[in-house]
């Protein structure tokens, strides 16, 4: 999911028309046809093969799968807590009963909670991530439209048919730009919160 949302954000500003900015010293390129007023790029390899988008895929990554080991094991923790109160049901009042099992759900609760502001805290970090490779892209793409003369990109999912190697295609050279100036992206993830304290469900027999 993250992944989709990510390759979405980072196709949108690289391949939108921008207003020419100064260009750095042109490097050499081969040149773009002379009838063309456009170039093809790949959005989707531009987003999976760039060095910086995949530091970022490999980091919410490690970070989704700690998450989970955490909140897997806040739940194992929890479910032992309870378990002698389970176990006692039918000796123990039905109110005091209750009570155990309405602490147990309340504090599933906010084990629940955490996993939920976690996930959108990530969230905001990847997509200011991207926001960061965006911005490099866009200006990598401004510097390759002016070195080959043409006022746009296309991208290869709108074109019918391009030869590979082909001239038009300026994926590589893109990526190669991109990668010099970002080689990788920190993902600033916030601090984990910290789940208020809560009485152990079973010492409420």
């Amino acid at each position: 999911m993250i992944r989709a949302i990510l390759i979405g954000a980072a196709l949108a500003l690289p391949l939108a028309a921008h207003a020419q900015a100064p260009a750095a010293a042109p490097q050499a390129v081969a040149p773009a046809p002379a009838t063309a007023g456009f170039l093809v790029i790949d959005g989707e390899r531009l987003a999976t093969e760039a060095a910086a988008m995949r530091s970022i895929f490999d980091q919410m990554a490690a970070r989704r799968d700690t998450e989970a080991a955490a909140y897997n094991l806040a739940l194992d923790k929890l479910d032992n807590e309870f378990e002698p109160v389970r176990s006692a049901r039918s000796t123990m009042d039905a109110a005091e009963y209750q009570k155990a099992v309405d602490q147990y759900n309340g504090i599933r609760a906010q084990i629940d909670g955490t996993l939920a502001k976690v996930q959108d805290d990530m969230n905001k970090a990847g997509e200011k991530a991207v926001e960061q490779f965006n911005s490099i892209a866009t200006l990598v793409g401004q510097q390759v439209r002016q070195d080959y003369g043409v006022s746009r990109f296309l991208d290869s999912s709108s074109v019918l048919y391009i030869r590979p190697g082909s001239p038009y295609d300026v994926t590589d050279e893109v990526i190669r730009r991109v990668d010099a100036k970002l080689p990788d992206i920190k993902v600033d993830f916030p601090e984990r919160p910290k789940p208020a304290p809560a009485t152990p469900a079973a010492e409420t027999q």
